[in-house]
């Protein structure tokens, strides 16, 4: 038979306490504008310029941020990117007011480190193709346009098991120099958006879907 714990004080008892269920079934880390830090702090920029151009796209976009490491689906990221990228249905029949909050242009950042940096890739370029096919099964044209940007710097802590630097050190080394050997790790960042981004196309250049006319 269960025991139950139960304490007694003045004649009240009071049941034991339940530990909660751990509800949440993510297990990749994603993050969009209200739960992330801002985008020149979590991509480490190697130049002033780079994080110019980062916070002006935080300022004037809604961004989606999600980091592509050894464990992450293809399929849970390419359904997170489409469902951010896909504009919120909009009513013919309700006319603009000034009032009305205009929607911000969405998109959508993957960062990896150079060894997920295929992953990354592939999972971009399906994303792409399925934004390719709605454009091709609507009437309407939809542009589309990717900005791809190296920046050699570490991914932001505690989104991978493995550490963002590896250190190198032997007793001979510490003794010599006083301190272990850090090497960096590269990191790519790719940014997907349905509409060409200024600030990223004279930055980083782009490649675009959009039929030339």
């Amino acid at each position: 038979m269960q025991q139950q714990n139960t304490s007694s004080r003045s004649g009240h008892f009071t049941a034991p306490k339940r530990k909660r269920a751990d509800t949440s079934n993510s297990t990749e880390p994603t993050s969009t504008n209200n739960k992330r830090q801002c985008l020149a702090n979590s991509l480490c920029p190697s130049s002033s310029d780079d994080a110019k151009v980062l916070s002006a796209i935080d300022a004037r976009y809604e961004v989606q941020l999600q980091s592509v490491i050894s464990s992450s689906k293809i399929k849970q990221r390419v359904l997170a990117m489409l469902r951010h990228l896909t504009p919120p249905p909009t009513s013919s029949t309700i006319e603009p007011t000034t009032n009305m909050v205009i929607s911000k242009t969405r998109i959508s950042v993957l960062r990896a480190k150079a060894t997920e940096a295929s992953k990354l890739i592939s999972i971009a370029e399906i994303a792409k193709r399925e934004i390719e096919r709605e454009r091709l099964s609507s009437d309407g044209a939809v542009s589309e346009a990717e900005q791809r940007s190296i920046i050699g710097c570490p991914d932001e802590p505690g989104h991978d098991e493995d550490d963002e630097f590896e250190v190198m050190k032997t007793p001979f080394e510490r003794a010599i120099e006083g301190r272990p050997l850090v090497r960096g790790v590269p990191v790519m960042s790719l940014f997907l958006s349905r509409s060409s981004i200024e600030e990223l196309k004279r930055r980083y250049g782009e490649q675009t879907n959009t039929p030339s006319t």
